[in-house]
Parts: structure tokens; C-alpha cells; sequence
């Protein structure tokens, strides 16, 4: 038995342990900035030569990089001022090598790769979200904005002014923060939190004013307070930014139809100039609270979207890159907070938000044959978003806006017909979150709203008329030194339409009901309307060098979110344990490394195992800076997703293996990159291999440029081509479900172009050629449910014959069943797309772009793979050039 003492003993070792790792985990409590009013103007050039920056600066900071916890290398003086109208932030970084400091000139928001100074402020004060500044030598920048306490996103662009200088004893630089790009309520005094932190390029060093470890995903929470400011006002913030853009689209007539009769087309004169004019404003409001809106909303995208070929019959999720609606987006953010170490493993969130709705293309098609002129997406007829806090734990966002009536027009030898085709729209989404106990807690409400103007009997089969959801999300701390964290979110959905719409939407690939055999799921063809629940839960630890993360969630048969939200799939249950340990301390040639394991789940309603994964990931990051991360699956037998039969009957999918590669070089060497292999291989005969090479070669202080090449296979024994129903087919609840072996050849590259000649003038060039082959073997269709048996065509009485591209199939020869036709699957895809931008920031906030989309498609309904020819038919064809010139000005009246 354990004595008295040395239980005494025992207890008050572990009761200092716990004090020590508390201590460790916060700031001291003497970490304060103390802000010094200035009356003399200060100017922004980086000498710091004014009076303000005469006294001792703070200079504690550590390192986090290469050595976690050590002073850093070289010594770092950094002092806060402010006046009436702004913050001032000087930094001091001395450096015994100053002909050593990296500053290489980059457009607004790029990783420069060079030592910079980075400012983050926190005038909220609500330990969770900020604003940082980014400045390198070169005065290259970088600004953004923090959210649930370690999220960072570039998306924000504030208008602020920093000035920097280089001499012989290192750099420095200087920041100007007016108050209106910050968010906070008026107080008599003010207390902020703030963070600096500083980059060694050469060294690979990042050292900071408060050290947030490795082990702990916090940031925010712990920076050090300003202390020192008063007798300011929060400004009124009224920031106004029309603009004009002006197109030239030169097109290229499309292939020639039966029903050309030898004439061009209309639609494509080669020749079009829109011209467009538009203003977005930005009105501060009572407190914290801003409104944004548009007029005439420019929408259209700078950059362009990268070329997919999507061989699934899910929709595509593209990021947004319109500013209106990427700019403060983190408010509207749904069920991730709390935790910030979330692992998901196969389980996709259903968003109830995807703003990429808003301005869609349209979503019917016209019925009549001929020449078509159909708008790439919905006209905006303006919007409106609402966002700030009540107070300082809580805070709201509301996003409304109109889309407009949309309609194709068609020439069919010389008749022209005008059809609708995207109804009258209005968007609302709502969200609210509070906090609790220093954010230890807090629940959250998001709702949507969508309501189409259904005129056109067609449309009301096509498209619901009315859509909402309900989500509330939360999380709890559990424990006082926030190491581990429960967050989770749930939500319902509620839609509705006519009769066939919604038969439609129970047959659609996010729901498929009528899955034979599926005995929880029917077809109900007097629905009117649609509710469905989703949920999902997270237990995640933050702190410390051991890593555990467990979750479960659901998607009901019947959720859908899909009218101003995203989900790709329903009836789906996903769980997993994942857990491990990182080193983050130098031993042996590794700098740091770490081991994880995860078991993973999947499930339908009807209990049916869709998914089971056992999974190994190594990590490691060398002393030279060469780093690799490795993942190998076993994934057991199990019944396949139902997107393998396109809503057929169950079949079985065999084990397999698979892996996962990545191996990147030393980025401070002008020229370093990356090597990604992805590898499968099943008992079905399923393989693929795939690789990426992306190289990043820093080619001057101005100039650099990234890609490279992608190449991918694949073999699948069993995708998914048609369903012919057959009365005879029995034993596949009257329908044959085709499959074939599919043979996939996929070459593609990415090349980017970085050209920065200030850091206010630039030029990117995005170019991606691709080359992508289909080509199926081996026609069969599925024997039996549940298992994994096929009857090939051609085999036993079946007969097989290929005729112009036409199937055609006899599944018992002289038997009773009848044949039937099949197009050839087979696809021979080739695309070529570039986009060229210009931008020059010739005022504060104001911006010229000018803009250059060239772009070039060829399908033929051949499966060869021919590099060479394939090639010289993607550039032999003539492209689709469009150029564009937008001019912004920013009114801060």
C-alpha cells in the first residue's frame, strides 16, 4: 500500500506539474504593451525617427521555430502609439547579418518567402477573432483576419499603411492602422490584445511576442494586452466603392448542327462588348455593427475556376473568389468552433450556407433544338449583409439578396423561342453566435431561407419553390485548462414543391429512395415537401503532444440543403476515433515527427456497413528541412455507397489497400517543390496511381514561378454506365444495372506565373492544359444484389456488338428478353485554359484590373489516349478569348 506521506508527496508533485503546464499555457501576467498617445503626425517610411520610439521597446520574444521555448536569434524592439484616428506599430528587428535578410517583392496576400514582421489586433477583445498585418522588407503585405481563435484567412483586405527600411544594423518597419479597418465598441478605456511576430527566412525562424506551442491549437486567446488607450472614438465607418468594367468577347462559333441549314450563329456574331457599372458600400451602424451592400453587384470572378472532369454523379464544390461574399464570411461559419483540431475522415458537413448559389448559372435547360444563347449565371440585382456583435461575446451576420429572372433564347432554322430558365430568387441566411465564460462555451443559430417565383409551369418540376434550415452548434470546454473541447451541431431542413419536383428530388444522387431493397427508403409521389435532420459531434483534445479526436455524425434520408447550401449525399452515418503522438523537439535527423492511427466507420439507415477504414499516418520533418508525411488504409470488405449503382440494388465491394505519399523540399532554396503519389489497389481488380509534381522556382526578388505536371490512372472493374429496365430481370428488381471496366488516362498541369514589379503593381498568368481519356471494356451487368457477381455481355447466349458508337445488347441471345441500345461511354476530353491579371493599386483601396481569359474545349467520343495527337488537336483549335478592364475607387468620406 502507498504510505500517507508519499501519497501526500505524490499529490503535491502532480498539484505543481498542474500549476506548471497552467503557467506555461498562459502569458505572464506582467505581458503588457502600454500604448503612447502622440500628438506630432508620424511618418510612415520606416526609419523610426520619431520621439515615440526613442523609449525601450518590448523585446521578449521566443522562438516557436527551429527551437521551441529558446530566445530568439536576434534581437526584436517593437513599440504601439496611437492619436485620434489610428494605431501605430513600430518594429525594430536587428540583425548581425543584415545582407543576409530575404525581401523579394509580391503581390498583395502571397507568401513572399522572405523574413517579414507580422502584426495581429485583437480590439474586440474577444480572445477569438483579429486582425493581422503582414510586412516584409520589400514592403510586400499580407493582412487578414483570425477567427475561432487559430483560423486565419487571407480573404480580408483592409486599407492601412505600412512603410519599411533596410541599413546596416537589420530593418524595420512601420504601421499605420486607422480605426475604421477594426471592429470594436466604444469604451472609456480600452483594453486589446495584440501579437508580433517576426520571420528569419534563412534560418527558417519564426519567433513571437507570446509563444503558442505546437502541441496547443490556441493562438488568440493567450496574446499579451495593449493597455494605455483612451479618449478615442469608434470611427464612423462609411466606405464607398463604385466600379466600372468594360468586355470584349471574341467566341468562336460553335460545331455545325442538322439544323444550321448552313448558317452562322446569331447568338456568336464573334464580337460582344458588355459594359457595367455598379457600387458596393460599407456604413458603420450603431457599435460593432457594419452594413455592406451592392448596387448592380459586380460578380464576376478576377480568376478562374480550375478545369474538372467530375466522373461522379455528385455536383462539384468550387471555393468562392467574388469579394462581396468572402469578405467577413467567418461570421456565417456553422458548426466548427470551439475546437480547432478537427478531423473528418470521409464525413463531409452538409453546409447550410454556400454563397456560390447566389449568381448560379442557370439551372433549367431550354427544350428546343438549335442555336442557344444561355447566360453562364444569374444577375444579381443586389444584396445586403448585416454583421457585428451585440456585445463582446456576441456576435451576428445577416446576408439577403434578389437574383433575377433568367431566360434562353434558341434558333431553330430561323424561329426564334425565349424560355425561362432561373425564376425571380430571394436568398436569406441568419447567423448568431454567443459566448459564454470567456468562450469556454457558447451556442449558436444559423437559418436559411430561399423562395423562388415559380411562374413557368416547367420550372415548378424542376426547381423547389420555398427552402429552409434551421442549424444550432456549440461547444464546452471541459476542463479549466481547456484542453479538451465537445463540439458538435445539428440542424434540420424543410423543402417544398410540387409533386414531380419532389419526386425528382427523392430520386436525385444526394437521396436515390428508390434503391431497391432498401427497405427504409421509398418514393412517395404525393410528397408536396421534404424535412430531414443532420448531426454531428466532435470530443477533441488541443493541448499537448498526444493527439486524440473521436466523432459521429448523420445526414437523414431526407436532409437537403442543396437550395442555398451544399451536400453532395444523405442517409449516412460516419464515425471514427482518431489519436497519436508528435515530437516536436530535434532527435536524431528528424526536427520533428509524429504517428497517428484512426479507425473509421460508414453507414446507411437501414444499418448497412458502407465503410470501414483502419489507417497508419507517419510524419516527419528532417533537420535539412525536407519533410514527408505518409497514410496507409486498409479498407475491409464492405457494401459499396450507393453511387456505385446510381441508386440500384446493394453490391458488395471488396478489400482493398491504399496509400498516400508527400515529400517537399527545403523552401528557402530558390528552387524547391513537392511529390504527391496516391496508390490503390482491391480484390475487385480496382487500381489507380496518381501523381503531382508542383515545383516552385523563385526565379528573382520579383519573380517566381510555380507548377507543374499531374498524371493519373485508373482502373475499375465495375462503373456504373446504365440502367435498362427489363421486366425479366428478376433478380435486379426488373432492370439491368450496367457496369464496365473503365480504363482512365489523365495528364494535366498547372503553371502560375508570379510577376510583382511593386508591391502595388503586379502580373499573375494561371495556365492549365488537360488531357483526359474514358475508355470502358468488358460490358456486363450486375448478377445479383449484394454480392459482387456480374454477367458479362458477349458471354454464354449474351451477345455484344459495337455499331457507330452504339451498343447494342442481347442479355439472353435467342431468350425472351428483348435487346437493347447503349451509347459508348468512351470520351476522349482536351482543355486549355489561361487567364492573365494585370492589377494595379493606384490609390489606397482603389484598383485597375485588366484581365485576359482565354479558353478552348474539344470532346470526341473516342477513348485513345495519344499525347502527341491529342495535343496538336487541343492547340490546332481556335480558343474563346474574353478581355476585361475593371476600375474600382475607394470613397472614405
Amino acid at each position: 500500500m502507498i504510505s500517507l506521506r508519499k501519497a501526500t508527496t505524490l499529490a503535491t508533485l502532480l498539484a505543481s506539474l498542474h500549476a506548471f503546464v497552467l503557467c506555461q499555457q498562459q502569458p505572464p501576467p506582467d505581458r503588457v504593451i502600454l500604448a503612447i498617445r502622440v500628438s506630432d503626425p508620424i511618418r510612415i517610411d520606416g526609419q523610426l525617427t520619431e520621439a515615440a520610439w526613442k523609449k525601450p521597446g518590448e523585446s521578449r520574444f521566443v522562438q516557436r521555430e527551429p527551437l521551441e521555448g529558446a530566445p530568439a536569434s536576434e534581437q526584436t524592439e517593437a513599440w504601439i502609439a496611437y492619436d485620434e484616428d489610428a494605431l501605430y506599430v513600430a518594429v525594430r528587428l536587428h540583425d548581425t547579418q543584415p545582407d543576409s535578410i530575404v525581401g523579394r517583392t509580391a503581390r498583395r496576400d502571397q507568401d513572399s518567402e522572405s523574413d517579414e514582421v507580422g502584426v495581429g489586433i485583437d480590439a474586440a477583445r474577444d480572445k477569438r477573432t483579429a486582425h493581422y498585418f503582414v510586412v516584409n522588407p520589400a514592403g510586400a503585405i499580407t493582412d487578414g483576419t483570425f477567427s475561432n481563435d487559430t483560423h486565419m484567412d487571407s480573404d480580408w483586405d483592409g486599407v492601412w499603411d505600412v512603410g519599411t527600411n533596410v541599413d546596416e544594423g537589420g530593418w524595420s518597419a512601420e504601421f499605420r492602422i486607422p480605426y475604421s479597418q477594426l471592429r470594436f465598441p466604444k469604451r472609456d478605456r480600452y483594453v486589446w490584445g495584440v501579437e508580433i511576430y517576426r520571420r528569419i527566412k534563412r534560418r527558417n525562424e519564426d519567433s513571437y511576442l507570446v509563444l503558442h506551442p505546437r502541441t496547443d491549437q490556441v493562438r488568440v486567446s493567450r496574446w499579451i494586452e495593449i493597455r494605455g488607450i483612451e479618449g478615442i472614438e469608434p470611427p464612423a465607418r462609411v466606405e464607398l466603392l463604385p466600379y466600372f468594367t468594360a468586355t470584349g468577347k471574341f467566341l468562336e462559333p460553335p460545331a455545325v448542327h442538322s439544323f444550321n441549314e448552313g448558317r452562322d450563329d446569331p447568338f456568336s456574331v464573334g464580337r460582344k462588348y458588355p459594359v457595367n457599372v455598379g457600387a458596393d458600400a460599407k456604413i458603420g451602424l450603431a457599435g460593432d455593427v457594419t452594413l455592406d451592400a451592392s448596387l448592380n453587384p459586380d460578380f464576376a470572378q478576377v480568376e478562374v475556376d480550375p478545369t474538372v472532369v467530375n466522373l461522379t454523379a455528385y455536383q462539384w464544390y468550387y471555393q468562392e473568389k467574388r469579394p462581396f461574399f468572402i469578405e467577413g464570411s467567418n461570421i456565417l461559419r456553422f458548426g466548427r468552433g470551439g475546437a480547432t483540431y478537427l478531423n473528418d475522415f470521409y464525413w463531409t458537413d452538409p453546409r447550410f450556407f454556400y454563397s456560390r448559389r447566389i449568381g448560379r448559372a442557370p439551372q433549367a435547360t431550354v427544350t428546343h433544338s438549335g442555336f442557344k444563347d444561355i447566360p453562364d449565371r444569374t444577375t444579381i440585382i443586389g444584396a445586403a449583409k448585416v454583421s457585428g456583435k451585440i456585445s463582446d461575446s456576441w456576435s451576428f451576420a445577416a446576408l439577403t439578396a434578389v437574383t433575377d429572372r433568367e431566360y434562353g433564347r434558341v434558333d431553330s432554322a430561323g424561329v426564334r423561342f425565349k424560355e425561362e430558365i432561373e425564376p425571380l430568387t430571394f436568398y436569406g441566411i441568419a447567423r448568431t453566435l454567443k459566448e459564454f465564460n470567456e468562450a469556454r462555451q457558447a451556442i449558436g443559430v444559423i437559418g436559411t431561407v430561399v423562395e423562388r417565383d415559380l411562374r413557368d409551369p416547367r420550372l415548378k418540376g424542376i426547381l423547389n419553390n420555398r427552402a429552409a434550415s434551421l442549424g444550432v452548434d456549440g461547444w464546452v470546454f471541459l476542463d479549466e485548462s481547456k484542453v479538451w473541447v465537445l463540439t458538435g451541431w445539428a440542424g434540420a431542413s424543410y423543402v417544398a414543391g410540387s409533386t414531380d419536383r419532389m419526386i425528382v428530388l427523392q430520386r436525385s444522387p444526394e437521396h436515390y429512395f428508390h434503391r431497391p431493397g432498401a427497405g427504409h427508403l421509398e418514393v412517395d409521389s404525393n410528397a408536396t415537401s421534404m424535412i430531414g435532420w443532420s448531426s454531428r459531434v466532435w470530443l477533441d483534445k488541443v493541448v499537448g503532444n498526444w493527439i486524440f479526436n473521436a466523432a459521429v455524425g448523420a445526414i437523414h434520408p431526407q436532409f437537403e440543403t442543396n437550395d442555398a447550401g451544399f451536400m453532395t449525399n444523405a442517409d449516412y452515418i460516419n464515425a471514427h476515433i482518431y489519436g497519436g503522438y508528435e515530437w516536436y523537439k530535434p532527435e536524431g535527423i528528424f526536427r520533428t515527427k509524429g504517428v497517428t492511427a484512426a479507425i473509421v466507420r460508414e453507414y446507411d439507415f437501414g444499418g448497412y456497413n458502407i465503410g470501414e477504414s483502419y489507417q497508419l499516418r507517419l510524419f516527419g520533418q528532417l533537420l535539412n528541412y525536407w519533410s514527408a508525411y505518409f497514410n496507409i488504409s486498409h479498407n475491409a470488405e464492405t457494401y459499396a455507397l450507393p453511387e456505385r449503382t446510381r441508386g440500384g440494388p446493394r453490391m458488395r465491394w471488396l478489400e482493398s489497400q491504399s496509400g498516400y505519399v508527400n515529400v517537399s523540399s527545403d523552401s528557402r532554396k530558390p528552387l524547391y517543390g513537392a511529390l504527391t503519389t496516391a496508390a490503390a489497389k482491391g480484390k475487385s481488380g480496382i487500381w489507380y496511381l496518381q501523381t503531382g509534381l508542383n515545383l516552385n522556382w523563385k526565379v528573382s526578388k520579383t519573380l517566381s514561378i510555380s507548377g507543374g505536371p499531374d498524371i493519373y490512372r485508373r482502373h475499375d472493374p465495375a462503373w456504373y454506365v446504365w440502367t435498362q429496365p427489363d421486366p425479366l430481370a428478376a433478380e435486379t428488381y426488373g432492370c439491368r444495372y450496367i457496369f464496365g471496366t473503365l480504363d482512365l488516362r489523365q495528364v494535366s498541369a498547372t503553371v502560375r506565373v508570379n510577376w510583382t514589379f511593386t508591391p502595388k503593381l503586379s502580373f499573375q498568368l494561371y495556365v492549365q492544359p488537360l488531357l483526359s481519356t474514358r475508355t470502358y471494356s468488358g460490358i456486363k451487368e450486375l448478377a445479383r444484389p449484394n454480392t459482387f457477381s456480374f454477367n458479362r455481355y458477349g458471354e454464354g447466349r449474351s451477345t455484344l456488338t459495337l455499331t457507330n458508337s452504339v451498343y447494342t445488347v442481347d442479355p439472353d441471345g435467342a431468350g425472351p428478353a428483348s435487346s437493347f441500345n447503349i451509347r459508348n461511354p468512351d470520351f476522349n476530353y482536351k482543355s486549355f485554359r489561361a487567364n492573365a491579371v494585370f492589377r494595379w493599386e493606384y490609390l489606397p483601396g482603389s484598383t485597375i484590373y485588366f484581365v485576359w481569359t482565354n479558353e478552348k474545349v474539344d470532346y470526341e467520343t473516342s477513348g485513345r489516349f495519344e499525347f502527341g495527337r491529342d495535343m496538336r488537336t487541343l492547340f490546332r483549335d481556335r480558343p474563346d478569348n474574353v478581355f476585361s478592364i475593371k476600375l474600382t475607387y475607394w470613397f472614405n468620406p
